[in-house]
Formats: C-alpha cells, sequence, structure tokens
C-alpha cells in the first residue's frame, strides 16, 4: 500500500490495483491541479528568461540607430513593443519545454513520479492536464500569430524606415550615384552620402524652375533637412560654384563661385517624409486569410500563363506546319518565340515561389504553436529521464532542442521557397520528427528502459 498526500490535503489510499470511486476522482482532480501549479511558476521564470535574452539581442542590434539619431522615449517604447511580439512567439513554446523539464525533471528528483507509478497511476496519465493546457496554449499561440503578430511587424517595419529617414541624410543614401528627378523644378545628384555626419558629397544640382537652359550649381559639400511631411526640403551648400546661360542670349555664359549658398525646395514627394507609413505588407505582415487570398490569385495567374504558354506553342507549330519545307523565315520567328515562352516561364516561375512563400508563412503560423504540444511530449519524459532539479539544466537543455528545430525549421523553409519541397512538409516536418521522439522517450520512460534500448526495441517490434 502506498499514501499519496494531494495539495489539498485529503489522504488517499491507493492499493495496488483497486481504487475507491471517490478516492479516485478527488485524487483525479487533486493531481491534475497539482501537475499545473508545478509548471505555472517555471514557465513564467523561463518565458521571463527566454523574453530577456531575445529583448537584450535586439536592443543592442537597435542601441547603435537608436541613439545616433536622438530616438524620443515614445518611439523607442513603441519600437519596443512592436518587435515584442515576434519575441514572444518564439519564446513562449521555448518556455513550456523549460517548465515542462523542470517539473518533470523535479517530480523524478523527488521520486513522485515512482510513487505514483506504483499506486497504479502511469506516466502517460500524468501527462493528460499538461498536454490539455499545452494545447489551450497552442491555440491561443495561432489567434496571436495570425491576428497580433502580422500588424505588429508591419508596425515595426515602418518604424524602421521612419528611423533609416529620422537623418535627412539617410533619405538620399539608397539613391547615392543617382539623379533624383522629384524635386520639384530641381534635379539633384549626390555622389556621396555621409549618414553619421549627415553630410552630402560633391553635389550637382539642375535648377529648371525659369526659361531657357537649366542653372547649374555644383558643391563640394553640403547639408540637407526635411520639413512638413517632406513638403519642403532646405539644403545648404558649401564652397561650390554657379553655372548659368543666359535664355535670351545662349552665348552668354555666367560662372560664379560661393562659399555657401541656401536651396529652399518645396512641393516634392512626401515619400522622402521622417513619418514615413507604407502600405505594403509582406507575407509576415498579413494574417491567413489576406495569403490564402494572394495565393489564390497568383495560381489564377498562372493558370492564365499555362494557357498564354499553350497558345503560343500551338501557333508557332502552325506556322512551322504552314511554312513547309523551305522554312522561309522561321529563324527569327523562333527567336520571338523563344522570347516570349522565356518570359512566359520567368512570371509563372517567380508567382510560383511568391506563392510557396505564402503557403510557409501560413503553415508555419500553425506549426510554431502546435511546438507548445509537441514540446511537453518531448520535454515530459526527458525530464523524468534526466531527474535534474533547478533551472539550468533545463534551460540548456531546452536551447539545445530549440535551436536544432528552428534549424530544422529555417532549413525547410528556405528549401519550400525555392520549390524543392511542399511548403507544407517543409514547415511540419520539426513537428513529426521532435513528435516521434517524444514517444519513443515517453515509451521508454513507461518501459523503464533507456532511450536507446528502447529505439532498438521499437525497430525490431514497431507495434
Amino acid at each position: 500500500m502506498v499514501t499519496w498526500v494531494p495539495p489539498s490535503g485529503a489522504t488517499c489510499i491507493l492499493g495496488d490495483d483497486l481504487f475507491y470511486q471517490g478516492h479516485r476522482n478527488r485524487l483525479v482532480v487533486s493531481l491534475s491541479i497539482y501537475m499545473l501549479r508545478q509548471h505555472l511558476l517555471p514557465f513564467l521564470l523561463g518565458l521571463s528568461l527566454i523574453v530577456f535574452v531575445l529583448v537584450i539581442d535586439v536592443v543592442l542590434q537597435m542601441l547603435d540607430q537608436v541613439l545616433s539619431k536622438g530616438l524620443s522615449a515614445a518611439l523607442a517604447v513603441d519600437l519596443f513593443i512592436y518587435n515584442l511580439a515576434w519575441i514572444i512567439a518564439l519564446a513562449v513554446p521555448m518556455a513550456v519545454l523549460v517548465s515542462v523539464l523542470m517539473a518533470y525533471g523535479r517530480l523524478a528528483a523527488d521520486n513522485e513520479i515512482l510513487a505514483l507509478k506504483a499506486s497504479g497511476i502511469s506516466f502517460s496519465r500524468l501527462l493528460i492536464p499538461t498536454l490539455l493546457a499545452a494545447t489551450v496554449l497552442a491555440l491561443m499561440m495561432v489567434a496571436f500569430n495570425d491576428q497580433v503578430l502580422p500588424d505588429f511587424n508591419h508596425k515595426a517595419r515602418n518604424l524602421a524606415v521612419s528611423l533609416r529617414r529620422a537623418k535627412a541624410a539617410l533619405v538620399l543614401k539608397q539613391k547615392e550615384g543617382v539623379f533624383i528627378r522629384d524635386l520639384g523644378p530641381y534635379s539633384l545628384l549626390v555622389r556621396r552620402v555621409d549618414e553619421e555626419a549627415n553630410e552630402l558629397h560633391d553635389l550637382t544640382l539642375y535648377d529648371t524652375g525659369h526659361p531657357g537652359p537649366p542653372t547649374t550649381l555644383r558643391a563640394a559639400r553640403g547639408k540637407v533637412e526635411i520639413f512638413d511631411e517632406g513638403g519642403y526640403v532646405r539644403l545648404m551648400l558649401h564652397d561650390g560654384e554657379v553655372h548659368e546661360i543666359d535664355a535670351n542670349d545662349p552665348s552668354r555664359f555666367t560662372r560664379s563661385t560661393f562659399s555657401r549658398q541656401l536651396v529652399h525646395i518645396r512641393d516634392s514627394k512626401r515619400d522622402l517624409s521622417p513619418n514615413y507609413r507604407s502600405s505594403y505588407r509582406s507575407d509576415r505582415e498579413m494574417d491567413v486569410r489576406a495569403m490564402r487570398v494572394a495565393v489564390e490569385g497568383l495560381h489564377e495567374q498562372n493558370q492564365q500563363s499555362r494557357t498564354q504558354l499553350d497558345s503560343i506553342a500551338v501557333a508557332f507549330l502552325e506556322q512551322v506546319q504552314q511554312a513547309g519545307p523551305e522554312q522561309v523565315g522561321l529563324q527569327s520567328e523562333s527567336r520571338q518565340i523563344t522570347r516570349r515562352l522565356e518570359k512566359q516561364w520567368r512570371l509563372f516561375d517567380s508567382r510560383e515561389r511568391r506563392a510557396n512563400a505564402y503557403l510557409v508563412e501560413i503553415h508555419k503560423k500553425f506549426s510554431i504553436a502546435v511546438a507548445c504540444i509537441v514540446f511537453v511530449l518531448v520535454g515530459a519524459p526527458l525530464g523524468a529521464l534526466v531527474r535534474a532539479r533547478g533551472a539550468a539544466v533545463s534551460v540548456t537543455l531546452s536551447l539545445v532542442f530549440f535551436f536544432a528545430y528552428w534549424m530544422f525549421l529555417i532549413g525547410g523553409e528556405e528549401l519550400a521557397d525555392r520549390g524543392f519541397i511542399p511548403p507544407w512538409t517543409a514547415m511540419w516536418a520539426p513537428n513529426a520528427v521532435f513528435g516521434f521522439v517524444g514517444i519513443l522517450l515517453l515509451r521508454a520512460v513507461a518501459l523503464d528502459r533507456g532511450f536507446l534500448a528502447t529505439l532498438l526495441s521499437w525497430r525490431r517490434n514497431p507495434q
């Protein structure tokens, strides 16, 4: 006979094979509550630790940008909150693994699992409350990944673009060495941009806001400031010269120099504004419904492309038949048909890749959430086998398993984006592999065998 005292304080006398029904029901409820309590504190501890590590990494990456651009406290908080969404999406499954390893490791170290087994309660029965809680958490993460994460990713990207535009020189960095023709009556060429010092070097400015040939301003260096959401740009030029041709007498040419000259540019395009907001959404900024609509649209376009490819090929074959044995003029026609076919095929392949990217992201939203359940299957028996107390071993094992899981996921995503394997296979393969490992570990704990012995026995007798 074994006596087990549940948290409620009611002592239940348990026989080896026979339970009193009332005591059994109370035991089941007390045991479920007890198991969930064992997971709560480790889960919160693991979640806080993982979020802290990921936040520190993000903060260190953004620290230089934030300090160099003089970011306000409000914008810094917004940027932190928006980046917190993807951190939570990754941290929750890891925290589940940490909590399961810690909880079952402590139970095994205190011989509570052994006592429960001796009382007739199997290890699989112990997993039921944990699996139910993990299922609820997985459903919540599916909703979070679909509804919250895309919007936060979109806002984070817009804010990141705004930060890159916080210094006016950064606006022109991407157009270094290229004529900018959308500055009202001006066209600007900047050969080098120093975004740290907010300076422009070797500038050429064409002023076409008056009749006749444009006035050319050249300067060794300058600074640019943007106001009114891009509606007003102020350009300060230093150490330059002005070339001007008289509109009434083209033979008259004037050249003058200046040490400093201020140029006011109004009605420039608003896309130079530091308050930039883009309505475009990438696959990671869309919910499942929007991505499904996008996939259907791409498939419809590819269906039309197939029809066009078939019609082009049929038309060419008809021309070949009509031309007869002489084949007059078919060589140039063949090259044109080949170019048209190659163009259509490139469009077809591009749409297929985009559709695969959307499908990968759709399956990823679900597979990462379901990882909460898979990590219970892996972590619970692993914790019972390791029999380790404390957070150090649990966190280390969690990082190792999650790193392997994430590498598996990233590799599958890359293969799916390139069209080598189906998107659903790429995203669900890690869960399938780790779930299989978890089943083997569960069998090892249930049969009180080592993992390798269980694996070998399973290979000999899969039933």
